[in-house]
């Protein structure tokens, strides 16, 4: 019994002993972190127009199941591209264009190891077959002698597929002189040209070598006699500016109209000094009442046409700027004279320097500038009185500043000037007949671009620089006359035109060098006068002639603006 304890020592003693020895067999190392696997997707292969994949990141993965970020970002390829989510595991990346791209991927796990992949995205034109070019020789062109060239402009052409290799310019048919400086330029002169009318082909070529042509006419009228315009010896007629009223602001370029008993002028070109370009003010007299007022037009500007159908005066289009910096307007205001009410339509397009008549039911609004590069319109926008209605039809030639006349159920949309600022002068009459509804071509004596017009009986008298023609409507026939002298231009929709009193045509001058003289023409013995102010002439004014009485309102005296309204009696 004294050996007890020690035997139970000596067992719990090896119990111990085989239980350390047993946790050291089965203990581990604890295993070190391993970095993520990055897997940036499929290389992907898209078509333009399309322009966007989706990056997709999400087959990364990590053993030790701790990524922290993702981050996409574009190594090699063109330079158009927008990464939207960089930080995403999908991210859409768009505006890419055609070429190779790489982008690659980077998986940061939460103990800061990385690993990267890219993915190529490809971007290709669509295939399509070569289309032909489509030609553009540009307007028709007429000038008077001794000017003897014109210059050529395909610049205008165009291909679908962008490959334009060529053009060729050849003489088609006309008087034998006439010598292209270079054929195969984009642009050209073409001189020696003599009396006559001429035509000329432009083929335009691509790289496929499909082609296609156009061609422009070139009219060259004889020289204006020598001394046509020196007319300063007929006889003079003492005349006079009597002031009447006042314009609520000073002004000039406005434009004019009148229906019932009202006069209305509005959207002046300046309004101000120094200059403000465009007005929303409208100045409306009323003949009977002999009072003035004031309206606003729904949005200020310039360049305004202007019409009167039966109660209502029509303002469309216009434009607001210096001639630098422009903007345009489709904005029709409509003021009804007998409910003194106001409402508003839209052009098909916006333009300004429009030509605006009436016929039976009808209003037409034809051509105009339409931009600040001074591109011109072929639009002629109709509205119907009747049934409140808008149409379109268009002109046989780009144009603006357009004189438009409406004589025996037709109407003559006369001259104008054409695009690309060089203002020249147009021979084209799109004519207009209300009967039939009808459009057909007819051409003036010669070009006028900045000219004015007024039907009389059955007469047409288009003036433009110092040629008056007259075109009898009836037998077709026409003549030319001659201002006193040269200079002599016309905006129409800056209230510029001829005007009639007393059977007396008046060729009111705005903008020359002779500043107290103007032209009058007597229908019924067709004599020339000069009617001879003793004070000069507003340059810019604008006249209209009412009930026998003409008016004649704002303008710039030694360059300062006036509010000034006077009569006009000679």
């Amino acid at each position: 019994m004294k050996h007890l304890p020690a035997i139970v020592v000596c067992g719990l003693f090896a119990v111990i002993v085989l239980a350390i020895s047993c946790k050291r067999e089965y203990s581990y190392e604890r295993r070190a972190n391993q970095p993520p696997v990055a897997d940036a997707g499929n290389d992907l292969l898209i078509t333009l127009p399309e322009d966007s994949v989706l990056l997709d990141g999400s087959a990364s993965s990590d053993p030790d199941n701790n990524i922290r970020d993702y981050a996409w970002k574009k190594i090699s390829g063109p330079s158009s591209f927008n990464i939207y989510t960089p930080s995403a595991v999908k991210t859409k990346v768009g505006r890419l264009g055609e070429g190779s791209y790489q982008f690659e991927l980077t998986v940061t796990d939460a103990s800061g190891l990385f690993s990267k992949d890219t993915v190529q995205v490809t971007v290709v034109k669509p295939v399509i077959n070569n289309r032909p070019p489509v030609a553009n020789a540009g307007n028709d062109q007429t000038i008077t002698l001794p000017a003897n060239s014109v210059t050529f402009n395909a610049s205008g052409s165009t291909d679908p597929d962008n490959n334009i290799v060529s053009y060729v310019w050849i003489k088609i048919s006309g008087p034998s002189p006439g010598n292209i400086i270079n054929a195969n330029a984009v642009q050209t002169q073409v001189i020696n040209l003599v009396q006559g009318n001429y035509q000329f082909e432009l083929r335009v070529t691509d790289a496929g070598g499909l082609f296609s042509m156009d061609t422009v006419q070139v009219k060259v009228n004889p020289a204006v006699t020598t001394g046509a315009c020196d007319n300063s010896n007929r006889p003079q007629v003492n005349a006079s500016l009597i002031p009447f009223g006042s314009l609520s602001e000073v002004s000039a370029g406005a434009t004019v109209a009148s229906a019932g008993n009202k006069i209305v002028f509005a959207g002046a070109e300046l309004s101000g000094w120094p200059q403000s370009y465009g007005s929303s003010r409208v100045e409306i007299y009323d003949i009977i009442t002999g009072t003035w007022s004031t309206a606003q037009l729904s949005e200020r500007r310039s360049g305004i046409a202007a019409i009167a159908a039966g109660n209502k005066i029509f303002f469309a289009g216009g434009r607001l700027g210096d001639g630098a910096v422009d903007r345009y307007f489709s904005t029709v205001d409509i003021y009804d004279v007998l409910t003194n009410t106001w409402s508003v339509g839209s052009l098909s397009e916006p333009r300004c320097y429009i030509a605006a008549a009436t016929i039976g039911t009808k209003v037409f609004f034809a051509g105009g500038e339409k931009d600040v590069n001074y591109n011109t319109s072929t639009k002629v926008d109709i509205y119907d009185l009747s049934a409140n209605t808008w149409s379109t039809a268009a002109l046989s030639a780009p144009r603006a500043n357009i004189s438009a006349v409406t004589v025996n159920g037709k109407i003559y949309f006369a001259g104008g000037t054409s695009q690309n600022r060089t203002y020249s002068p147009s021979d084209k009459i799109d004519i207009y007949d209300n009967a039939s509804g009808s459009w057909s071509v007819s051409s003036l004596r010669g070009s006028m671009g900045l000219l004015a017009g007024i039907a009389v009986a059955d007469n047409i008298y288009w003036a433009q620089d110092c040629v008056v023609e007259t075109k009898n409507v009836n037998s077709g026939s026409s003549s030319l006359s001659y201002l006193f002298k040269s200079g002599a231009s016309w905006i129409i929709d800056n209230g510029q035109n001829i005007v009639l009193k007393d059977g007396r045509l008046v060729c009111f001058r705005h903008n020359d060098a002779i500043p107290d003289k103007f032209d009058i023409y007597d229908i019924a013995t067709h004599t020339w006068s000069i009617g001879v102010l003793p004070q000069p002439v507003p340059k810019w004014a604008s006249i209209i002639s009412v009930n026998n009485t003409i008016y004649v309102a704002g303008g710039a005296i030694d360059g300062v603006l006036s509010n000034q309204v006077w009569k006009l009696e000679f």
